[in-house]
């Protein structure tokens, strides 16, 4: 398995359970690891910055050398909307913070690829 596939493997995994962990109505990560789906283990916002930043570099390693931009847009576009949903779902909660950790996992992600990038093509 070539680097690329598997870094699309992984993408594409972790924007899968980044999407059902958002929608699940309680704590999926509370609820495995402490038979409990109202509570939160750790910091929220640690959580949802290292998911977003993950998922990013996971996308922007796959797809490097095309889609970049489009990439980018699609992480803050899941991101917004993931957060956003949670209003209409039982036992979640809209939180701007939230929302605010999520674009900051994303762009922490863009920026350092794309200062990697250039410094990398211009060697």
């Amino acid at each position: 398995m070539s680097k690329i596939v598997f870094y699309k493997f992984i993408f594409f995994l972790s924007v899968f359970t980044l999407t059902l962990l958002s929608l699940y109505p309680g704590n999926l990560i509370g609820l495995i690891f402490f038979g409990d789906d109202s509570t939160v283990p750790g910091s929220d916002k640690i959580h949802h910055f290292l998911s977003y930043f993950l998922t990013s570099a996971f996308g922007f390693l796959a797809y490097s050398d095309k889609k970049f931009l489009k990439l980018f847009l699609f992480l803050i576009s899941l991101g917004f909307f993931l957060e956003l949903f949670q209003i209409w779902i039982p036992n979640r909660y809209f939180e701007l913070l939230d929302l605010v950790a999520n674009f900051s996992g994303v762009i922490s992600s863009f920026l350092i690829f794309t200062v990697l990038q250039k410094r990398y093509l211009q060697r």
